[in-house]
């Protein structure tokens, strides 16, 4: 593989727009979603790229690259200037529907309801009298939403998403930091208290060795005086 430290630069950016289509997608509970089946996509001659690139034995081609780009609707700047941010913007669910606690819909979506709340959402099926679903995901009340929206709306709202999930995930990473950190003190405070009771259990060793020094010394003394007086 070519050293490069430009080629490295693409590489890691490559990286981290993986990373972000993976989280999301796995949050929308849509895919691909994970290294292999994006890999088939992307470089269909060798699915397993992704893990090369990762391990760093190889650069991720530049026909892998556009077709991700393509795929996922990235900005092929991204990967060459820093001026360019990555904005993954996943695809609309559309054609809900709703069995039992599944969901599903198109772009290979199958989703487990369970969290958030919404009402009002038709969801019988032909004979049926289920009309109304009182707990579907959060992300899939979010894609009803955008479903309705025009194209601009759409990419304002999303953007919007992506800032509220980009903060999420850096006020995580510092809670996370600072759970670190308070890991680390509570472990140093436990060292110096472990330090602090060897220290004393010596000086308390130390202390009744002296004492019972000092009581040979006393009953000597005394012996001594008992001596001297018979």
């Amino acid at each position: 593989m070519t050293k490069s430290p430009k080629y490295a630069h693409i590489d890691q950016k490559f990286v981290t727009a993986l990373d972000q289509v993976i989280a999301v997608n796995t949050e929308l509970g849509i895919k691909p979603n994970n290294d292999s089946s994006i890999g088939q996509i992307i470089y269909p001659s060798n699915r397993s790229i992704i893990s090369s690139v990762r391990s760093k034995s190889k650069h991720i081609p530049h026909l892998a690259l556009m077709n991700f780009a393509n795929e996922f609707s990235v900005d092929m700047n991204y990967f060459y200037s820093e001026e360019h941010l990555l904005n993954y913007i996943p695809p609309t669910i559309k054609n809900v529907v709703v069995k039992g606690n599944n969901i599903t819909g198109n772009h290979n979506t199958t989703i487990h309801a369970g969290k958030g709340q919404i009402k009002g959402i038709n969801t019988a099926e032909s004979g049926s009298k289920n009309t109304l679903v009182d707990t579907v995901e959060v992300n899939t009340m979010i894609n009803n939403f955008i479903s309705e929206m025009d194209k601009e709306r759409i990419t304002q709202f999303m953007t919007i998403v992506s800032q509220i999930q980009s903060d999420s995930r850096s006020s995580l990473k510092r809670m996370e930091e600072q759970f670190r950190e308070k890991c680390k003190e509570v472990k140093a405070i436990r060292q110096s208290f472990v330090d602090d009771l060897a220290n004393t259990r010596k000086e308390l060793s130390e202390t009744r060795g002296r004492l019972d020094e000092a009581r040979i010394r006393e009953n000597d003394v005394l012996r001594q005086m008992l001596n001297s007086k018979s």
